[in-house]
């Protein structure tokens, strides 16, 4: 019985003849007599050359490929952030913008950042004024050095810097001043140093020019005088009073223009404080009399501020050098030497973002592109001269003036403040690094920063930001700076000492 179930196993599991043709080769069929005799064949068969048969491709329909129907479909895959990090490399794009001065590198893409304002104009914002927020030392005043001061003179655009910042015996910015081999514009209380004149005739009484555009109409000397009594008094004025002082305002110029000299703030004072009989006949005979008496406390206000807040810095003709001072790209107004509290500090650099205001407003049709520089944001925030200067910044678009400011602690600031206004207002915003977690909560509820901004707030480094350009996410950007600019932007001397050679 072994042999023939032997046998049966053999014929049962006997291969068909194509398999057993690919085994052999062309060898003739043999003999199998059991199972054994099948193996050892196998074993000394010669390997023959295995013959593939392709299959061509299905032929593409014109009518099916002009639609993709034989493209990959574009569903994407579920991932989480941490797998799709490795990812970025491979889908990034590499900005096409090349336009306007680079102002430093982005820190997940590795691209070129341009933050220019006048260049993202009308595609990204709408707004072409500029904050910078953040602590102390961590890069805002370099930022601004070089990204809205320095880099921006190659373009042929004009800047004017308010230099508020002490470094020694003079402003931090009268190093590019002489680098540009240009005069600073140095104000000093009590006099001795640059006036600029209250009553300017550049500034006009309802701000208008002839020169203009339709619209374009900056605060006026009336509007800036009663601004300053305002904060002088530290109440608003009556209707009354307003109206004294326009009409004082408006005797005083007619008679300096007659004349041909510049009226200046004693001589509106001493016509409040002593009109003279004519002056109320503009009110009617019912009230002729009468409106003699209601700009006497305001006159009052006035000869106190000329003789001792504002003595010798607004309250006499313009000096010839501020007016020079515009001849050039790079006009410095240095005001570091003037003291933080009272009123002569606000007053001055309103009257500097009117005056100049003015005259962008007389020459608007000309299209000239001016950068204002305010690092110390804050001095000109509050009060009435603050609206002074918020409401000249709405015109940023018509005077083609671009304001950049600088601040540090939102978290110190009201909801309703005037300095808060102005930082949500501006187009673009640099975001430096907040060490208190309230200062970078308020930032980022200010700005509309998504979900863990707070954090990358707080581990910012030197010379790291966010950037958010008009309703974009924020950017991480790190600001770079040639050897030159890091030497001009050097504010540590007077800590460190002087470099060795």
């Amino acid at each position: 019985m072994a042999p023939n179930t032997t046998t049966r196993t053999a014929t049962h599991a006997r291969p068909p003849a194509r398999s057993r043709s690919r085994l052999f080769g062309d060898a003739p069929p043999q003999r199998l007599g059991d199972g054994q005799k099948v193996l050892d064949a196998v074993e000394t068969a010669p390997a023959a050359p295995q013959k593939i048969t392709r299959r061509k491709p299905p032929k593409r329909r014109k009518l099916l490929d002009r639609f993709g129907w034989y493209e990959p479909r574009p569903e994407g895959a579920w991932s989480t952030t941490r797998q799709a990090e490795a990812l970025n490399l491979a889908i990034s794009r590499r900005s096409v913008r090349h336009q306007g001065p680079v102002t430093g590198l982005n820190r997940i893409s590795n691209d070129l950042v341009i933050t220019d304002p006048f260049e993202l104009y009308g595609t990204d914002i709408s707004n072409i004024n500029v904050c910078v927020v953040g602590d102390i030392g961590k890069g805002k005043s370099s930022l601004i050095k070089t990204a809205s001061c320095w880099r921006q003179l190659i373009f042929g655009r004009q800047v004017v810097v308010m230099d508020k910042k002490r470094q020694g015996t003079e402003g931090e910015y009268s190093i590019f001043a002489r680098t540009l081999g240009v005069e600073s514009v140095r104000f000093k209380t009590g006099g001795g140093g640059a006036r600029l004149n209250l009553l300017d005739p550049a500034i006009t009484t309802g701000g208008e020019h002839a020169g203009g555009l339709d619209g374009v109409t900056p605060a006026g000397q009336e509007a800036l005088v009663i601004a300053v009594l305002a904060d002088t008094m530290e109440r608003p004025l009556s209707t009354a009073e307003k109206s004294a002082v326009g009409r004082a305002l408006a005797l005083v110029n007619e008679e300096a223009a007659a004349t041909g000299r510049e009226p200046v703030l004693e001589d509106l004072a001493r016509r409040l404080v002593e009109p003279q009989p004519g002056d109320g006949d503009y009110f009617g005979d019912r009230w002729a009399q009468r409106s003699l008496e209601w700009g006497y406390e305001a006159g009052l206000a006035l000869l106190r501020l000329v003789d001792r807040d504002l003595k010798g810095l607004v309250d006499a003709p313009t000096s010839p050098e501020v007016r020079a001072a515009l001849e050039h790209p790079f006009a410095h107004f240095d005001i570091s030497a003037l003291p933080t509290e009272g009123p002569a500090l606000r007053v001055v650099m309103t009257v500097i973002n009117t005056w100049l205001a003015n005259l962008l407003a007389a020459r608007s049709s000309l299209s000239r592109q001016t950068i204002l520089i305010v690092e110390e944001g804050w001095h000109v925030a509050e009060g009435s001269t603050g609206r002074v200067f918020r409401s000249n910044m709405k015109l940023s678009r018509g005077l083609g003036l671009s304001t950049v400011s600088a601040f540090h602690h939102p978290s110190d600031m009201s909801k309703d403040s005037p300095a808060r206004a102005l930082m949500q207002e501006a187009g673009i915003v640099f975001l430096f690094a907040q060490e208190r977690y309230d200062d970078a909560r308020e930032t980022a509820e200010m700005y509309h920063l998504p979900p863990g901004s707070v954090e990358i707030i707080m581990g910012l480094g030197q010379g790291e930001c966010l950037v958010k350009i008009g309703s974009a996410d924020p950017i991480l950007m790190e600001h770079v700076r040639s050897p030159e600019e890091i030497a001009l932007t050097d504010t540590d001397t007077a800590v460190k000492g002087p470099r060795s050679a």
